[in-house]
């Protein structure tokens, strides 16, 4: 009986160096990308368009602070800290919602600069001028395929923390849906780096 006790010692402490162990790479991983996200923002911060210069620093800051909030969350459920568990779950989602909204704010305004610079190109060359709104959309997703492929992203990514908050009342199946359309968009965006949208 000793022996076995012995031997289920052996695999609990197994199992909980390996709980201990993905926790580390957990938390390096996210305070480490929450340093990357800092550092990037204090770089965005100095862009000259304003609108750009706000919605990239912002949604950077948003996304540092989700994953830090995502790191007490879970420091929190393995009794390493004291603090409120749905309190910082709460404060993790919200920061993912900023940083969805903000994304979605910087890409409609580029793909409006883009469709205004397209007209004006098409205007400077009579033979290919495309009066129709569909004309010049073609144009520009043919050229800017990142920027509709980011928007389609957060646009759908943007239903879960909604939904997790409460503020919006989906079914598990439609928010699943929309997680998955975001997940798919952003592998897309790994296999090939040109659909990636820039950080400027």
């Amino acid at each position: 009986s000793s022996g076995i006790n012995a031997e289920y010692g052996v695999v609990s402490t197994q199992s909980t160096g390996v709980q201990y162990s993905y926790l580390n790479c957990f938390s390096d991983f996210g305070l480490g990308k929450s340093v990357d996200h800092l550092r990037s923002a204090a770089v965005s911060i100095s862009i000259d368009d304003p609108i750009l210069r706000y919605s990239i620093t912002m949604s950077r800051i948003s996304q540092a602070f989700q994953l830090l909030f995502d790191n007490f969350y879970l420091f929190s459920r393995l009794g390493l800290i004291r603090l409120e568990q749905g309190q910082m779950q709460s404060l993790s989602t919200k920061f993912w919602l900023y940083a969805d909204l903000l994304n979605l704010i910087r890409a409609g305004y580029e793909i409006q600069r883009e469709m205004k610079d397209q007209q004006k190109r098409q205007k400077s060359n009579l033979k290919n001028y495309n009066h129709s709104f569909y004309g010049t959309c073609k144009s520009v997703v043919k050229r800017r395929p990142d920027l509709f492929i980011d928007l389609a992203k957060n646009l759908a990514d943007v239903w879960v923390p909604l939904n997790s908050l409460n503020i919006t009342h989906h079914s598990p199946g439609v928010v699943g849906l929309c997680g998955t359309v975001s997940s798919v968009l952003s592998a897309l965006t790994i296999w090939d780096r040109s659909l990636k949208l820039g950080s400027l």
